[in-house]
């Protein structure tokens, strides 16, 4: 055996271009998974970790204020053990010359979801000041001990800025529901103390925000809404709140990205080594003949070829698990801007491990498989270079021959050749079919975001701006604002959904017009009587069309029993729509939170009014949704890459080791007379002929592959559907097909250093 190894690792070296493709994806696997694995395991322990530790709440109650009766009441809910009651205010800010929006909140009792300050130190309730958001604070060049003035109410509040602090239920900030991702200089909040709040704010202790430990938040929500009825805006939970559930959701789709992603590689390195092996056994025929000679049984020999699997295979999986930090700090980096977390450290378990050793063990089986060639033959068989090549039967197009006789001798041959080694011509399809739905997602994943982007602002808002309205806005400045701008008028509210509603959720109410242009999956606009659900919703609560839900909408102690319409297919955000006429037949009064319309060019006379709370463009909607985007691009972009490689080295060796059967079949078509331009030409037509099949059968695969991938990026929040565009599909293509005609070029070349006697020669 000591022989033997000597041999392998001579043949490993001499051969090493070859086996650099197993080597790659060995490499690829491990490193694609682990490095993904050391980012999203990181995040969840870092979430997890930063969750405990501040005594994240469960859920938080928004109203329009409770009194301390009402507020015992909750906290002697038997399913709630602790409550933690704020008062939060809105106020705006100009810094930089521009006006920047900030969320003043109380620090409530500190016992659930305790604010910390950067430097790991907790805040003093009592303090005199403000305690910013760090993003805030360094978007817009403020530091502690600046000076910060604030508007609340008509009046200019003076803050010193006297910590900087991040808040567990805000690791994922947006600082308003118009947007999915944040805006860090124009969004942020902070902390005063009740007094700061009571002397300079001149606002006494409403108690609008309370803080919930709870064990069941379906049942919680009812009681509450018996306790404060009209008074109840909305119960968020942690699956609701975007900043915490964004947070969470990012980890499962990270670690989505890399099971799926991984499982493929591994499959394609099945191939690689495969192909590998047989060329290398191709080439060895006349040494393993000696060995069978010298005494060496094929069980012997197998697993001698075995370990080439385990020592490639090996060397690629230790190098993907220590160069796998580097992409997983890489990826880890471009979560940063999105995210607020104390610590992001990454972290790894076991299972990488687990990914190595049977890669490894895949890579040993299927070079055992491969060696299986020589089985049942003598020495004096195995010496002729040729014994492994398959023997051409009757194909069943030779039953038609009218037909057969047509085609030319060169392509009956090929035809022959391929369908007596369909292991050999399945492996090219999957090869093809395989690249391609690889390198379809890559392109297509970023296609589906970037459509989601343009559908929902653009198609499905078409407004220009979004005009929106103080809660105490008198109907009288609404239409005065709706007349200014030509605008449409639409409400707002949270709503809870039975059954199985599972939380909150946003309840539009439109009014005439057509600035917001959602339609049902039947293609069909909203219509009088009844409510209408996103798809998102719908599958969640095993909702249909024609079925009876319950509605139950904030600032209302009503139970509306509707009949849903129809499903909404829209991507963002996930809500419930009916019209303003559907609305008032239940009895509801129809008050306007927002007005959208058309123009850009907004008049001072609307802007200053005071019923306008906030005005927000479609542009720069569209914008922030982008940056979300953005923020997947660096993972995108390593999807295409890995997955291009793949293709290149998986049709690459299929091709080579193709050529290395058929060298006597090529050597025996010269000697009857075929040209070397006409067994290229021959050889060009196979290729292309596989590849068609291939693309034909891989564009399907491919879309159903994305569009089961894409599901992985979806939120309670964001429904993302398949899209792919002409660009990315024929690039897909040009790149599969690029691939796989490189074999030509390099068959072309082989066939002009092959020598044909040696070729056609039997035992020595």
């Amino acid at each position: 055996m000591n022989f033997l190894f000597k041999k392998l690792i001579r043949t490993v070296f001499k051969n090493w271009t070859q086996f650099f493709s197993v080597f790659l994806m060995a490499f690829l696997s491990i490193l694609f998974y682990t490095g993904l694995e050391g980012t999203w395991n990181g995040m969840k322990q870092n979430i997890n970790q930063y969750s405990v530790q501040t005594q994240l709440a469960t859920a938080t109650l928004q109203s329009t204020g409770i009194s301390e009766n009402e507020l015992n009441q909750i906290r002697k809910l038997p399913d709630v053990s602790k409550v933690s009651a704020k008062t939060e205010i809105n106020t705006t800010t100009n810094l930089n010359g521009s006006k920047r929006y900030l969320t003043i909140d109380t620090p409530g009792t500190q016992q659930l979801s305790k604010t910390m300050q950067t430097n790991g130190h907790k805040i003093d309730v009592n303090h005199e000041g403000i305690y910013l958001n760090q993003k805030f604070a360094n978007k817009n060049g403020l530091k502690k001990g600046n000076n910060i003035t604030v508007k609340f109410n008509n009046q200019l509040v003076k803050l010193k800025i006297v910590g900087m602090v991040n808040s567990p239920d805000k690791m994922y900030y947006t600082g308003s529901n118009d947007f999915i991702s944040p805006q860090e200089q124009n969004y942020g909040y902070g902390f005063v103390s009740e007094k700061t709040l009571a002397d300079q704010f001149k606002v006494p202790m409403i108690n609008n925000m309370i803080d919930l430990k709870d064990s069941d938040n379906t049942k919680i929500e009812s009681q509450i809404r018996k306790i404060i009825g009209n008074k109840y805006i909305a119960l968020q939970t942690q699956k609701s709140n975007i900043g915490i559930s964004t947070a969470v959701d990012r980890v499962g789709q990270i670690r989505n990205l890399s099971i799926l992603f991984s499982i493929i590689f591994i499959l394609l390195a099945v191939l690689a080594m495969y192909t590998t092996i047989r060329k290398i056994i191709d080439q060895q025929q006349k040494d393993m003949a000696t060995l069978q000679s010298l005494g060496y049984s094929n069980t012997t020999l197998s697993l001698y070829y075995s370990m080439y699997g385990a020592i490639v295979g090996g060397i690629g999986a230790v190098a993907g698990l220590l160069v796998a930090p580097v992409l997983s700090n890489f990826v880890m980096e471009s979560q940063k801007p999105m995210f607020s977390l104390p610590s992001w450290q990454i972290s790894y378990t076991k299972v990488p491990l687990y990914v190595a050793f049977s890669v490894i063990l895949i890579c040993t089986i299927s070079a055992l498989f491969a060696a299986q060639v020589n089985q049942g033959l003598t020495p004096a068989q195995a010496f002729r270079k040729g014994s492994i090549a398959k023997i051409s039967k009757r194909v069943s197009l030779e039953r038609l021959p009218n037909l057969w006789n047509k085609i030319p001798f060169g392509n009956r041959w090929s035809i022959r050749d391929n369908l007596g080694n369909k292991i050999q011509m399945l492996m090219g399809l999957i090869g093809v079919v395989g690249g391609l739905a690889l390198v379809m997602t890559g392109f297509g994943t970023k296609n589906s975001m970037d459509n989601q982007v343009n559908q929902t602002y653009g198609h499905e808002y078409s407004y220009a701006k979004k005009i929106n309205l103080t809660h105490d806005a008198s109907q009288s400045e609404i239409n005065r604002i709706v007349k200014k701008t030509n605008g449409e008028k639409i409400e707002v509210v949270y709503t809870s959904l039975q059954p199985k509603g599972q939380f909150d959720r946003p309840l539009t109410i439109l009014d005439s017009g057509s600035k917001v242009n959602v339609k049902t999956t039947n293609n069909e606009k909203i219509k009088d009587g009844g409510v209408y659900l996103d798809e998102g919703i719908a599958k969640a609560t095993k909702v249909k069309k024609n079925s009876i839900v319950t509605l139950s909408p904030s600032l209302s102690d009503r139970k509306l029993n509707l009949k849903v319409k129809g499903i909404i297919k829209s991507n963002a955000p996930q809500g419930i729509y009916m019209t303003r006429q559907t609305w008032n037949n239940e009895g509801m009064k129809f008050t306007p939170t927002s007005v959208l319309t058309i123009h850009n060019k907004i008049d001072a006379s609307v802007k200053d009014n005071s019923a306008v709370n906030q005005i927000v463009s479609l542009k720069e909607q569209k914008n922030n949704a982008k940056a979300m985007v953005n923020n997947l691009s660096s993972i995108f972009l390593m999807v295409q890459v890995f997955g291009i490689l793949l293709t290149i080295v998986i049709l690459y060796n299929l091709g080579s080791l193709s050529f290395t059967e058929r060298s006597r079949s090529y050597a025996t078509l010269e000697i009857l007379g075929f040209s070397r331009n006409q067994i290229r030409n021959l050889t060009i037509i196979e290729n292309l002929t596989i590849t068609a099949i291939g693309w034909i059968v891989g564009i399907p695969f491919g879309y159903w592959f994305l569009s089961r991938y894409v599901t992985t990026f979806n939120t309670s929040q964001i429904i993302y559907y398949p899209f792919l565009t002409k660009a990315s599909l024929i690039l897909s293509s040009l790149i599969v097909i690029a691939a796989s005609l490189s074999t030509v070029v390099m068959i072309g070349s082989r066939l002009k250093k092959l020598d044909m006697i040696s070729s056609t020669k039997g035992i020595e």
